[in-house]
C-alpha cells in the first residue's frame, strides 16, 4: 500500500486557503501523526484526504494498494473508501445497537448484500473489543455507553474492517489515561500487521511514544519528518505559544514535552 498526497489545498467557499503546499507519502505500515493549533484545519485535512471535502485544482490523492489497483477519493470513491477505516471525532447514531452489532458493521466491505456475518467476523470483532480494553461492554447498547466507551467502539468498527489504512481523528480524545494508551498500542499493532495510520493528536508525548513519521499542520504547508526533527522545543512553542523543554529518559528510550 502506498497513499500519494500531492501539492493539496484546501478553501471554504471563496475564502483564502485554510492550508496549502501539503504533498506526502505513506507506505505500508507507516505511522503519521499530525500536529498543529487548534483551528488549523487538522480536521478538514482528513476529511480532504478521504474525498469528503474537494482540494482546490490541482491538488491529487492517490491509493496504491496492495494488489497493486490505484485509486483516488474523486474519481473511485467506492473502491477508495473501502481501502480506509476512519475514525471521525464525533460518531452519532440514532439507533440503539449493542456495541458488537455496531461493530460489525465495519464488516461490510467483506460481506455481500445478503450474507450475514459469519463466526470468524464474530471472533476478529472479540480479538479487537479484547485489545481495545472494552470487550465487557460487547453487549451494552451503544448509545448508553460514556463518550470515551463510545470513542473505543468507534475505533474498533474501523480496524475490523481490515483496511489498508486506517485515519483517525483525535482518537484518544475523551479517553481516560490508560485507554489512551490501549489506543496506542492498537496502532502500533496494526502498524506490525502491515497497516498504515494517520491520526492527529494535540499530544506530542504521544508521537513521541509512538516514534512516528510525524507532520506539523501549518497554513503555508505540512512540514514532515521524524519525530526527533519534528518536534522540537522551538516547532512546540510556535505551535502551543508555550515554553517546551523537551527530556529524554534514558531507561525509557523515549523522549517527553514538560511545560514550563
Amino acid at each position: 500500500m502506498k497513499l500519494i498526497v500531492n501539492n493539496l489545498a484546501f478553501a471554504y467557499n471563496e475564502q483564502a486557503p485554510l492550508w496549502q503546499n501539503v504533498s506526502f507519502t505513506l507506505n505500508k505500515g507507516e505511522v503519521m501523526t499530525i500536529l498543529g493549533s487548534n483551528g488549523i484545519g487538522k480536521t478538514t485535512l482528513l476529511r480532504t484526504l478521504i474525498g469528503f471535502f474537494k482540494p482546490l485544482a490541482g491538488g491529487d490523492v492517490r491509493l496504491i494498494t496492495d494488489e497493486g489497483d490505484e485509486y483516488t477519493p474523486y474519481e473511485n470513491q467506492k473502491e477508495f473508501t473501502a481501502q480506509i477505516g476512519y475514525v471521525p471525532q464525533v460518531q452519532n447514531t440514532a439507533y440503539s445497537f449493542l456495541v458488537r452489532d455496531y461493530v460489525v458493521m465495519g464488516r461490510a466491505p467483506h460481506l455481500g448484500v445478503f450474507t450475514k456475518p459469519k463466526q470468524k467476523d464474530y471472533e476478529l470483532i472479540d480479538e479487537v473489543l479484547n485489545d481495545l480494553g472494552i470487550y465487557h461492554l460487547r453487549n451494552r447498547s451503544f448509545n448508553t455507553l460514556s463518550g470515551g466507551q463510545q470513542r473505543q467502539a468507534v475505533i474498533a468498527r474501523a480496524i475490523v474492517q481490515q483496511p489498508q489504512l486506517v485515519i483517525m481523528d483525535e482518537p484518544t480524545n475523551h479517553l481516560d489515561y490508560g485507554n489512551q494508551f490501549r489506543v496506542l498500542h492498537m496502532v502500533q499493532k496494526l502498524s506490525q500487521r502491515g497497516i498504515a495510520v494517520i491520526l492527529t493528536t494535540h499530544m506530542p508525548d504521544q508521537a513521541f511514544y509512538l516514534g512516528s513519521k510525524t507532520a506539523i499542520l501549518k497554513p503555508d504547508g505540512l512540514e514532515v519528518g521524524d519525530v526527533r526533527d519534528v518536534l522540537t522545543e522551538s516547532a512546540l512553542e510556535e505551535i502551543y505559544n508555550l515554553k517546551i523543554k523537551l527530556l529524554y529518559l534514558p531507561e525509557q528510550q523515549r523522549t517527553i514535552c514538560v511545560p514550563y
